[in-house]
């Protein structure tokens, strides 16, 4: 067969690769042989040897190695450019000036007084009306009543069902919530302000009209009665619940949870519910909070029409019972049998939010465990004992509860209600370091715009104002009066509202584990998952006896 002949460019190519591989055979070979020359007249003369065996010229180069390079000399400490402003921290530059965003009031025609604060950064609304009657309006046997009428507001009207409601709102883009605290229940919406008009509709509807149906009623309560159910299966929330029970007795309002419990919840009725926002939901009873894209002059009229029918009427005021006195410290222990960690609280009743002991006493309860601060630091940092340990004046209109404790493990249960007991002492028997008082002052001087971060945080300072009659400097005026807190307000604040001598300590643990070294602080009274006192055992001494029954006397 012939072969086929190359191209002129493929003998071009391999004759230019046979070239240089040629010249970089001869490179090697010519380099190898410098080499060996230079070691052979070097190297002492040598008897002849037999001529070995020719090898492939090896790339290696035969040497000793090199001797090190002579050592040079220590260099002087190099300084890079910015190494006196590392050294020395930048001076502090001036405060920043924060300014309450400002808000304006008027009155429609049908009595609602309406706060307005005007934000035209972004085209968004809040809208948030409060109505001045929450749990604490609630009958004794009626526990979660003004919860369960805020939450059925958005459950349905007279011309809307429930999935109506929700598909209206969904299709604007807004967002509808009822909801009720312990002084108030409100209907808040956020929407676009180019949907406000339609929105607007709606929200009016769900705040004139509830229907209150049997059928949409039923299925709120039961599931919330299922919610209730899982209660006992939390420690922490069985402490709190019991605390108000102890703190309040059966008669007062704040002794059961807002959502009820489920002996009042089986007795409530859709009527029940139609009784209490007739009694308490009018516009003179009311405050529309509003904050967004909006100005008082396209507001007005829009308001006006959408809550024309919405009438005033006489509201009952109710006057809330006192709590009952406490005499002497105690233990309250409820047991969770073999519990790895006991839930503790440690509890009096408090002040009321109008008090103006509330800003120093703000000041106070931060330092003792309002953050990470003294029980923190010891009971966590210190001991290890628990993830976290808090202190907190709940203010409402009436006085609310001061609460401090967490979960700690179970061996240490005493021994950490000791610790709370001996910080409790400590902040009332001494004065705070002036450390402590500007590092606590400054985080709430300083955390104090985050308040008005968004328009809804916006609108629940002002309802504040509303709910409590503060006046409307309240807010400017605030960081100024926290920064006039001096040790001594602390001190004095610590011995009027921490009576040592009188707290309640509520335990849920392990009760045989936990009964005798809880009997070396204070009498120890055995309660059940409701906050109900026990029956004595029979075999107890007269000294139980007669501590089961105080207990019912404090009650």
């Amino acid at each position: 067969m012939k072969a086929r002949e190359m191209s002129p460019s493929t003998k071009r190519t391999g004759q230019m690769v046979g070239a240089a591989l040629v010249a970089a055979i001869g490179l090697v070979a010519c380099t190898t042989a410098q080499t060996t020359a230079s070691v052979t007249a070097a190297a002492p003369a040598a008897p002849a040897v037999p001529t070995p065996i020719a090898k492939a010229p090896s790339l290696l180069i035969p040497a000793t190695p090199p001797p090190p390079p002579p050592a040079m000399a220590t260099p002087a400490e190099r300084e890079t450019p910015d190494a006196p402003f590392r050294a020395n921290a930048p001076a502090a530059g001036p405060e920043p000036q924060f300014k309450v965003p400002g808000f304006k009031r008027f009155k429609l025609k049908n009595g609602l007084e309406v706060i307005l604060a005007e934000f035209h950064d972004l085209p968004l609304i809040d809208l948030s009306l409060v109505i001045k009657a929450g749990g604490g309006a609630n009958p004794p046997e009626q526990a979660g009543l003004a919860e369960m009428t805020a939450n059925m507001l958005d459950e349905g009207t007279k011309t809307r069902s429930a999935i109506d409601i929700a598909d209206e709102m969904a299709v604007l883009g807004a967002n509808l919530a009822t909801a009720s605290s312990w002084d108030a229940s409100n209907a808040s919406m956020s929407v676009l302000t180019k949907n406000l008009d339609a929105a607007l509709a709606v929200w009016a509807d769900v705040v004139q009209n509830p229907a209150f149906s049997e059928q949409e009623f039923t299925r709120v309560r039961d599931n919330l009665l299922t919610a209730i159910a899982r209660r006992k299966d939390s420690p922490p929330m069985i402490a709190t619940l019991a605390m108000s029970k102890i703190l309040y007795g059966d008669k007062h309002p704040f002794a059961w949870p807002m959502t009820g419990v489920e002996a009042s919840l089986k007795k409530l009725t859709a009527s029940d519910l139609r009784k209490f926002y007739s009694a308490y939901y009018h516009p003179n009873n009311a405050v529309l909070i509003v904050a967004g894209d909006v100005t008082e002059a396209a507001l007005r009229p829009k308001l006006e029409s959408a809550l024309k029918s919405w009438k005033s009427a006489a509201v009952p005021r109710r006057k809330l019972p006192a709590p009952p006195v406490a005499t002497r410290t105690k233990v309250y222990l409820i047991d969770k049998g073999d519990a790895p960690q006991s839930s503790i609280r440690v509890g009096l009743v408090g002040i009321e939010r109008t008090n103006p002991d509330y800003i120093p006493a703000t000041v106070m309860n931060l330092i003792l465990g309002g953050g990470f601060y003294r029980l923190d630091l010891n009971l966590r940092e210190g001991k290890g004992w628990t993830y976290g340990a808090r202190s907190m004046f709940d203010a409402r209109k009436t006085p609310g509860p001061f609460s401090a404790g967490g979960e700690f493990v179970a061996t240490h249960t005493a021994d950490s209600v000791a610790e709370i007991l001996k910080e409790v002492n400590t902040i009332r028997d001494t004065e705070v370091s002036e450390a402590e008082l500007s590092r606590a002052k400054d985080q709430i001087i300083k955390s104090f715009p985050a308040r008005f971060a968004t328009r809804a945080a916006t609108s629940s300072q002002l309802a504040e104002l509303a709910i409590y009659g503060l006046p409307d400097s309240y807010l400017k005026d605030y960081p100024r009066k926290i920064a006039a807190v001096t040790k001594d307000d602390v001190h004095k604040m610590a011995r009027k509202y921490l009576a040592s001598d009188k707290l309640a300590i509520v335990v849920v643990g392990d009760q045989k584990s936990l009964k005798d070294g809880l009997s070396k602080i204070a009498p120890v009274e055995l309660r059940d998952f409701e906050g109900n006192l026990l029956p004595v055992p029979v075999a107890s001494e007269t000294g139980a006896k007669s501590d089961a029954k105080e207990g019912k006397s404090e009650e």
